[in-house]
């Protein structure tokens, strides 16, 4: 289907708006083509600003400028329009197409995004009219073709009257003089040019929940574009995709199993992380195919006839004594599994453990997972729950599975801003492992180091809430801590009653009726969002991952890139960045940039907005 932006209909869109949007979503094919819906147009030519209601970027083809109408019926004579119970009756809709495609030419003129060639053809779609309802007293008028009219006909078949437009235009202006027609010069790629360029300068956000709309757009359009690397499913049973923090792997692992369970397979989609499970499910959206989607846990638990792990549940059971159940309960009944296809994300957590590989193994169908479709994605250094000396290679533990496992390495960033991501790197002195960013280097970002004395840990909390709550909606906001609910700062803090006015305000935003989620960095693995404050940055909780034998670089790492666009870190007195025992977990790979260093002093304080040094 085409990409569209954004992915879901404004609530402020009116009646024929949304039933374009509707139109447009049905497509099925023109994978290559780019759909853009309710564009404001602040740079405008003709006026102080104006809208376009749909923009259909076809490679080869050209652009299609719709503005859409509803009116009870429309008239035609003598140059003048009338649309009755239309807003604005005798405004000519065909102008209106004018001005924006003259504003859209100039943007992109002055961007050397337009070779000029390139068509622009112009559309007005009434869709609630059908063709016989439209009384042209002047047929043959100068100031249109009756190609660029559209009717509610057309709905049922969107993309053909896009084509039949489009070839009407080129066919017509291709013969005209001094008018240069050339489709061919919009290839997909220059297509992708013009509607990133569109959508960037375009669209303007003035408060957190519009801001909060436009990054997920921008964020699920990165991450489509990473399903090139779900080619490889076409020829492969077996696929492990290996890429560190940011470059969409939990989506590549989604959108596989999807497509495995769309092929008509019985599907797994599976992860060690419970939360993780809840953000796959809503990857993956309700349907009615065979998919099951569900943390490992919770799939043994089903498996074994349980209903639940006992109260006093510890890691023998969840790494021992569940696991062998479960293998039991599938050697007695072994439809619960039987999976034609079983996708893991974050797969470095089930590697290396014996008992769970065989768990994976005895759910395929006939416990041969050779003959399985088998989709796994990880990352080694990201092996945060383990001690240092007890780490798994989780491609070599995977081809245990399958030894005819494709290895394909996924290294273009496109969750975590590059100005962002390149500061942790250098704040914790540690080479990135990505070759490249798909998200623009001037996204808005900011790592902010804020330095704590001893006993002022939550005043300079309830302040870094309150800075982000400005740029952000408190749902995009997580606080972090290498501590879990018993130990860390907000644990301790919710714990007791608030003492003074200003922890009444913080209690407020951490428990109000729209919280700031707070979790432990080990529960927070493989998760994202817009903004993260990590707590607990202290020498004593460094002592205590090094007593546990645990990498506190990698945990300051994961921590600190669970952040789309801005971190803030709470760094105690005296707290490393790295301890001498941490080693570095990051191979130097062709093509792949080093950055980072030996910074050891904070980053001065920066705003969501303000460039990184």
């Amino acid at each position: 289907m085409p990409r569209m932006h954004p992915t879901r209909l404004s609530d402020k869109a009116n009646r024929s708006e949304r039933i374009l949007f509707t139109a447009f979503e049905g497509i099925q094919d023109k994978n290559d083509w780019v759909i853009l819906t309710g564009l404001q147009l602040a740079q405008h030519v003709a006026g102080l600003s104006g809208e376009v209601d749909a923009i259909v970027i076809a490679p080869n083809r050209g652009i299609l400028l719709i503005e859409a109408k509803t009116a009870e019926h429309v008239e035609y004579r003598d140059g003048e329009w009338f649309l009755a119970k239309n807003p604005a009756p005798t405004k000519n809709p065909l102008t209106q197409l004018d001005g924006a495609r003259r504003s859209i030419r100039h943007f992109l003129r002055q961007r050397d995004l337009l070779l000029g060639d390139e068509p622009i053809a112009r559309l007005v779609w009434f869709t609630n009219l059908g063709r016989w309802q439209f009384d042209n007293a002047t047929p043959g008028d100068l100031t249109f073709f009756e190609w660029e009219l559209a009717w509610a006909d057309d709905l049922t078949h969107p993309a053909a009257l896009v084509e039949k437009t489009l070839d009407a235009h080129n066919a017509w202006f291709g013969e005209a003089e001094n008018v240069a027609v050339d489709p061919t010069s919009l290839t997909p790629e220059h297509a992708n040019s013009i509607a990133d360029a569109l959508l960037a300068s375009f669209t303007a956000v003035t408060s957190p929940a519009d801001r909060r709309r436009q990054r997920l757009i921008d964020e699920r359009a990165l991450l489509e574009e990473q399903e090139f690397a779900l080619e490889l499913l076409e020829m492969n049973r077996h696929v492990f995709f290996d890429g560190p923090a940011g470059c969409g792997k939990s989506w590549l692992v989604a959108v596989s199993a999807r497509r495995h369970a769309r092929a008509g397979r019985r599907t797994l989609l599976t992860c060690w992380n419970l939360l993780m499970a809840d953000e796959l499910r809503a990857m993956v959206g309700s349907s009615g195919l065979d998919l099951e989607v569900a943390d490992l846990n919770a799939v043994m638990l089903r498996v074994a006839g349980l209903d639940a792990n006992p109260p006093d549940a510890d890691d023998a059971w969840y790494r021992g004594e569940l696991p062998q159940r479960a293998l039991e309960a599938l050697e007695q009944h072994p439809e619960r599994g039987n999976f034609d296809a079983i996708c893991v994300d974050e797969f470095q957590d089930i590697a290396g453990v014996p008992v769970l590989m065989r768990v994976l193994a005895a759910l395929t169908t006939g416990s041969d997972p050779a003959a399985a479709r088998l989709v796994f994605a990880g990352d080694g250094g990201q092996q945060i729950m383990r001690a240092r000396d007890d780490r798994a290679d989780p491609l070599a533990e995977a081809r245990l599975l399958a030894p005819a496992l494709v290895h394909a390495r996924v290294r273009r960033n496109c969750r975590v801003a590059p100005r962002l991501l390149q500061a942790i790197s250098r704040t914790l002195a540690r080479p990135l492992d990505h070759s490249c960013d798909r998200m623009p280097a001037s996204t808005p970002s900011s790592l902010q180091v804020d330095e704590v004395a001893n006993g002022r840990e939550l005043p300079a909390l309830l302040t870094a809430l309150k800075r982000l709550g400005e740029w952000y909606e408190p749902e995009d906001i997580v606080v972090l801590s290498p501590f879990g609910p018993q130990s860390s700062l907000v644990g301790r803090f919710l714990a007791r009653e608030p003492e003074n006015k200003e922890e009444r305000a913080l209690l407020e935003l951490l428990t109000g009726e729209r919280p700031v989620a707070w979790r432990s960095i080990f529960k927070a693995k493989g998760l994202d969002a817009a903004a993260v404050v990590v707590t607990d940055v202290t020498a004593e909780a460094a002592a205590w991952a090094d007593e546990h034998n645990l990498s506190w670089n990698d945990l300051l790492y994961v921590g600190m890139t669970r952040a789309r666009y801005a971190c803030t870190v709470l760094r105690g007195e005296g707290a490393p960045w790295r301890l001498a025992t941490d080693r570095m977990h990051v191979p130097h790979r062709e093509g792949v940039r080093v950055l980072g260093g030996a910074m050891q002093t904070p980053l001065g304080i920066l705003r969501p907005g303000q460039p990184l040094a």
